[in-house]
This record gives C-alpha cells, sequence and structure tokens, in this order.
C-alpha cells in the first residue's frame, strides 16, 4: 500500500500585486497536486473563496474541516482526499486552546491573538480495510508558548481512544512555523503513551534541503513546515517542490511532497 502525501500553505487571498494574486496563483495549486496524483493533501491558510476554487478544480477530491473562529468565514486548514481511493469514516476540529473542544477558543496565557485549529479525518482506503488517521494544522506564527502547547496538545489527541491508534495509520501535516530541533517540532518526535512514534518526512535532507518559506522568492530560506508519519510506514521519496507552474509560483511556502508504503 503506498501513500502520496502533500502539506502545503497555499497563502491566504489577499490583495496581492500581479503573479502573487490567488486568481492567478489557484491554477498553479492545482497542477501541483494533479502532478504528483496526491491522495491526501494537507492545507492551510484556505479562505472560502479559495476553498471554492480549489473544489472546483479539484474534482476527484472532497474537501474537510472548519474554519478556525468557528464562523464559516475564516481561514482553514483544509484536508482534501482522493475520493476514489478513500471513504471518510469521521472528521473533526479541535482548537488549540485549554478548552479545545470550544470552536474559536484561544487561551490568552498561551500568547497567541488569532484562534489556531487542527482538522483531522479518519479515512478508510478502499478495498484495504486500513484506517488512516489525518491531523493538519497551522500553529501560531507569533508565540513560542502557543506552537508547543499546541503540539502537547495534538499529541495528546492523537493518543485517544477515538482514533484507536493501535490499527490506525498516522499523519500530521502542518506549517509548525517552527524549525527542526525546536521543542515544538521535537514534541512531535516523542514516544506516544500506546509505543508508537511518529517521523518527519524531511529529518534525513540537510536543512538546505528542508527549507520551505519562500516569501515569493525562488529561493526558501525557512524550514517550518514537513509531514509526520507513523513509523510503521518505510519511506519512499520526498522533496520540497520549488518549481513554478506555466511561470507562477504557486505560494510563498514550497509545498512538502512525500511517498510512502505500508506492507502491514
Amino acid at each position: 500500500m503506498i501513500i502520496k502525501i502533500i502539506t502545503f500553505n497555499i497563502r491566504y487571498d489577499k490583495p496581492d500585486l500581479g503573479q502573487y494574486q490567488w486568481q492567478v496563483r489557484k491554477n498553479a495549486v492545482a497542477n501541483l497536486i494533479y502532478e504528483y496524483k496526491a491522495d491526501i493533501i494537507g492545507t492551510q491558510e484556505v479562505k472560502v473563496n479559495q476553498l471554492l476554487d480549489l473544489q472546483k478544480l479539484l474534482p476527484n477530491y472532497y474537501s474537510l474541516g472548519s474554519d478556525r473562529t468557528g464562523t464559516g468565514n475564516d481561514e482553514r486548514c483544509a484536508i482534501f482526499y482522493d475520493k476514489n481511493r478513500f471513504n471518510c469514516l469521521e472528521h473533526g476540529d479541535f482548537w488549540l486552546s485549554e478548552t479545545p473542544d470550544m470552536p474559536g477558543s484561544i487561551t490568552p496565557s498561551w500568547g497567541n491573538h488569532l484562534p489556531r485549529i487542527a482538522s483531522w479525518a479518519k479515512l478508510d482506503i478502499v478495498g484495504e480495510n486500513q484506517p488512516i488517521i489525518v491531523v493538519n494544522t497551522h500553529l501560531d506564527y507569533d508565540s513560542r508558548k502557543a506552537r508547543e502547547l499546541g503540539a502537547k496538545l495534538i499529541c495528546d489527541r492523537l493518543q485517544a481512544e477515538k482514533f484507536n491508534p493501535e490499527k490506525s495509520l498516522i499523519f500530521v501535516t502542518g506549517d509548525f512555523n517552527e524549525k527542526p530541533g525546536s521543542i515544538t517540532r521535537n514534541t512531535f518526535l516523542n514516544p506516544l503513551q500506546n509505543g508508537l512514534s511518529l517521523l518527519d518526512v524531511l529529518s534525513d535532507l540537510n536543512l538546505k534541503e528542508q527549507m520551505t518559506y519562500n516569501n515569493f522568492t525562488e529561493q526558501a530560506f525557512i524550514a517550518i513546515d514537513t509531514i509526520y508519519y507513523d513509523n510503521r510506514f518505510n519511506l519512499r521519496t520526498v522533496k520540497v517542490e520549488n518549481k513554478k507552474y506555466d511561470g507562477v509560483l504557486p505560494s510563498d511556502h514550497f509545498p512538502v511532497i512525500a511517498e510512502l508504503e505500508y506492507s502491514g
């Protein structure tokens, strides 16, 4: 069983100039996803109009995930999945706060000024009877404490009986706003209480090759996006894709693209 998975901060739609505008970039985002024939895509910074655009451009995919304020009008960490390969058994969201089941919640002492969300899905591979848990998030850009506590909360949730992690394979995708080796990033590498552990798809690359944030230039300079994967998988290939599509950079982040194999 082979899974192709992408994490991709698509850059929220704002009044950018020229080729940085979403209406110019949206086809490049969709073309990248189709080129790699991704099974699962964890996206960040998806506003409502961008979600609608991607749903039209990616008819082979379903999407899920609430917005971070719980109003329906804010940014999402939307998960897209190949509708021909997966059935969604269950999905939901939790907020990175001390009241994670309260939509739009913030804990002021954490230091973040905007709500932060993790969206998740339990997917079943058609014909395989193998559930996969995907958690997708975008940690706070400003508060290190919020990032560290958010990471811990996500890992605590991964061990919940609801997810049945012993029988489900796990992925965590996201823009973590932290470099490799930080407390936040290392939190995802700590063994879970059930004996399982996650690995970073980029960890065997040199740091220069892990860079993902490019600020709409052709050279990325910060390594903040990655995919954590269940150590029961074997990593076949991984790359940070830095090319243009029809002369356009899809986003101010380069996506991380991985192919993994599970033999049971």
